[in-house]
């Protein structure tokens, strides 16, 4: 079964590089991207996290949900 990816937001885990440091990937739906470096002294969560998801996550659009703040409970 194949993966839908069209559409879709994803997280992609690069590394480690020649120095040592990983970069995380952010890709949302329409394209936008941002890219945080973690230092080699940072990646033991990181390289868990590769570990279990080697070809990235995929996270679908969820419509209903229009701001971080609507994870936050009163």
């Amino acid at each position: 079964m194949a993966i839908a990816t069209e559409g879709t937001n994803r997280i992609m885990i690069y590394g480690p590089k020649g120095d040592g440091t990983y970069v995380v990937e952010f890709i949302t739906a329409a394209g936008e991207t941002l890219a945080i470096s973690i230092p080699r002294t940072e990646t033991a969560v990181i390289r868990h996290f590769q570990e279990c998801m080697p070809d990235g996550l995929f996270v679908p659009e969820n419509r209903a949900v229009t701001s971080p703040a609507s994870f936050l409970r009163a």
